[in-house]
């Protein structure tokens, strides 16, 4: 099986709306958990007061939960990502840009040093074409980064898959329900 790398995960992290559910642990216990507010949505018919008789209405009753943990699931991805990922990797999409970013900008001294990080001869590989071994190693470079910390992009992953997962159930049910009041309201 191939896990993500963090520019496969990039997308996702570098996104906005994922980004702001870092926030979510927080604000949604204060809003969502509070004893006032879930009194508040019972007593607007918000929230189930009586106990749901099957499945299809036992999760009914939980979407509130299912949004909160499917939120709180991508805000710890994406502030594991945030943390983890390279920072020029949330930068640039892909080694192309990377290196378009930022070949012009790199020196003799700065390539040299490169080499030594991503494990090369810099006296071995040069043979007189500096820019396709600048373009290599960078390449190299991004690749390795990319591929940096497997742990924390397996947990990445996993955080985004069930975070997803979680929101889709209550946007599934809702869609379920606007149809079938749709085509009851048609009769």
């Amino acid at each position: 099986m191939r896990w993500p790398t963090w520019a496969d995960l990039r997308g996702i992290g570098n996104s906005s709306a994922v980004r702001a559910s870092i926030i979510v642990p927080v604000i949604g216990y204060l809003i969502i958990l509070n004893s006032t507010v879930a009194d508040y949505l019972k007593l607007h018919g918000i929230e189930w007061v009586n106990q749901p008789t099957n499945v299809w209405d036992r999760l009914w009753s939980l979407k509130l939960y299912l949004v909160y943990f499917g939120l709180m699931f991508l805000g710890v991805g994406a502030a594991i990502y945030q943390w983890k990922c390279p920072s020029f990797v949330k930068k640039y999409g892909d080694w192309a840009d990377y290196v378009a970013g930022v070949a012009p900008q790199v020196d003799r001294g700065q390539v040299e040093a490169l080499a030594i990080i991503i494990g090369k001869d810099f006296r071995r590989d040069f043979h007189g074409d500096y820019a396709d071994l600048i373009r290599s190693y960078l390449r190299q470079h991004y690749h390795q980064m990319s591929h940096y910390d497997l742990g924390w992009r397996i947990a990445t992953a996993i955080l985004f898959a069930w975070g997803f997962a979680l929101l889709s159930i209550p946007s599934f049910m809702t869609a379920v329900r606007v149809a079938m009041a749709l085509i009851i309201d048609e009769r």
